[in-house]
């Protein structure tokens, strides 16, 4: 097991199995591999099925559309399916050919593994219905809850089969397939849940969990020491502590046992994909560095913004050089748009080493809150309704050596952006930043109508539309900005009263450049 430099997440099914027509040739089921050479990614993380169906030539599980006589989830999954049988019939496994390959290039691969699945034998399409559900629906949780009704037909992990059954595919991907370890995705597929237990049960049961993950742990040593190595264990975690106990999950335990070697803090669904820059998990690196475990952080997809949908390259770089200043060991990269571009490439050889981009621009996103519990606890704390004389407070961290690039003159400016939704031309705003005030005259002040978001930050239950809004931006006094914790304070000390529309402060962004080289154009040298 090696330190990972950057990883790469590729599940097997979005950005493989589910993008060619079958049959696909041994080119194309090595891609998740090809497709990341040259680049920062030394560490590969495979998904391994959709957690109870599977793309390999399982022995003790079923393959993806094994089971399936009538297709309707539509041309995708079929397709998967159909590649995974195809390949089989003729001698490909697609996972020996992704780990094969993986080995020639000399990149570390770790098998993704899904822990649940909410799919049900009376449901129609059952591509997600594994085995042991399948022929045992009596292992379902079968426990509702009004704020997770996805919960009831995932496997209950309090049941000893449900537990064994998760061990005889890890002792099979990792045992038959020489996988470097293995990743363990707790969260159920397009959302951000996380079930193993009946919801009445979970804390209480957390014991049983700590217990299957020191069996993973003993298996994988087992397998590990035949190969003269140790296997990593990775686990998805919740970035907020309470969010991992009370659906069973002891990850303080598990770190203090020295049962996982990476932990990789994690909303899921929707969520997960949102550009943050300012969430933090302090308690996690903590506990993991404690005891010499590493910590990576993943790079949001999509910025709640109408006029970017997709993260920009300083908008990574951003969050990658926040979570270092926290004290992340590293990035995890997942959900790049596929096929990848420059673009994408340019992510994949960034992140890797801090040192490329300490001196480029950057992109420091506030994402905004939803009504659930996690907004407080990540510092999501906007929007916020302003009201008449109240100043909104809003800390930003910022994790750049500001000083260092200021001393030696290559810290070119800081700009200050906030969006305000629905504010009158008649109301009076103040600003302050870091104690100073803000001229307002000072600002360059535009207004829009309005906009669209894209649909992956909508579905994580904000507007979809941001309402009429202007945008106020400042050029920040390079003395006034502070590496790590900045204030601001909007203040809206009149109110027109005749508009009664609510007045959101709705965004606040940073963006700081450095003085680079003008880059040629034309026949310039």
């Amino acid at each position: 097991m090696r330190k990972p430099q950057l990883i790469y997440n590729n599940d097997g099914r979005h950005y493989s199995l589910y993008r060619y027509d079958p049959p696909m040739s041994l080119h194309q089921f090595r891609q998740p591999v090809d497709e990341i050479l040259g680049t920062g990614v030394d560490t590969l993380s495979f998904g391994l099925g959709s957690g109870q169906t599977f793309w390999h030539d399982t022995r003790v599980g079923i393959r993806w559309g094994e089971r399936i006589t009538r297709h309707t989830n539509g041309v995708m999954w079929w397709r998967a399916g159909e590649n995974v049988r195809r390949a089989l019939e003729v001698g490909i496994d697609p996972l020996k050919v992704v780990v094969d390959r993986a080995h020639e290039k000399g990149i570390q691969i770790i098998g993704s593994l899904k822990m649940n699945d909410p799919t049900s034998p009376d449901d129609d399409g059952k591509y997600w219905l594994g085995k042991l559900k399948w022929d045992h629906p009596e292992v379902m949780i079968a426990e509702d809850d009004p704020d997770e009704p996805k919960i009831a037909t995932c496997s209950d992990y309090s049941h000893p089969e449900v537990r064994q059954e998760r061990l005889d595919v890890i002792e099979e991907v990792c045992g038959r397939y020489e996988l470097d370890g293995l990743e363990i995705d707790d969260c159920l597929k397009d959302s951000h849940v996380r079930a193993f237990f009946k919801p009445s049960e979970a804390r209480a049961n957390a014991p049983i969990l700590t217990g299957l993950i020191r069996d993973i742990r003993a298996l994988l040593n087992d397998i590990g020491k035949r190969r003269g190595r140790r296997l990593m264990l990775a686990s998805r975690v919740h970035p907020v502590e309470e969010g991992n106990l009370a659906v069973g999950m002891d990850v303080r335990t598990w770190l203090a046992e020295g049962l996982v070697d990476v932990v990789l803090p994690y909303l899921g669904g929707g969520q997960s994909m949102l550009v943050d820059s300012q969430h933090s998990f302090d308690w996690l690196i903590e506990a993991a560095h404690e005891q010499g475990a590493w910590v990576y952080s993943r790079t949001g997809r999509t910025p709640y913004d109408d006029s970017s949908h997709d993260a920009t390259i300083e908008m990574q770089r951003a969050e990658a050089t926040n979570y270092r200043a926290r004290g992340a060991d590293g990035i995890y990269l997942e959900h790049l748009p596929w096929p990848h571009t420059a673009r994408e490439y340019q992510v994949m050889r960034e992140l890797g080493d801090p040192d490329i981009y300490a001196r480029k621009s950057k992109h420091y996103m506030l994402a905004p809150g939803t009504d659930g519990p996690d907004s407080a606890p990540l510092g999501r704390l906007l929007p916020i309704m302003l009201q008449e004389g109240v100043p909104a407070c809003v800390p930003v961290f910022i994790g750049d050596a500001l000083g260092e690039a200021r001393d030696d003159g290559e810290l070119e400016s800081v700009k200050l952006r906030v969006r305000i939704v629905q504010t009158n031309p008649e109301d009076r705003l103040a600003f302050r930043f870091n104690g100073r005030t803000l001229p307002l005259e000072d600002a360059k002040v535009s207004t829009y109508y309005g906009g669209i978001v894209d649909w992956a930050a909508a579905r994580t239950g904000v507007p979809h539309r941001i309402d009429t809004y202007y945008w106020y931006e400042f050029d920040l006094p390079l003395d006034l900005v502070r590496e790590g914790d900045n204030k601001l304070e909007v203040t809206m000390e009149r109110h027109l009263k005749a508009m009664t529309a609510d007045r959101i402060l709705q965004n606040v962004e940073v963006r700081v450049d450095y003085v680079e080289p003008e880059v040629p154009v034309g026949g310039q040298m």
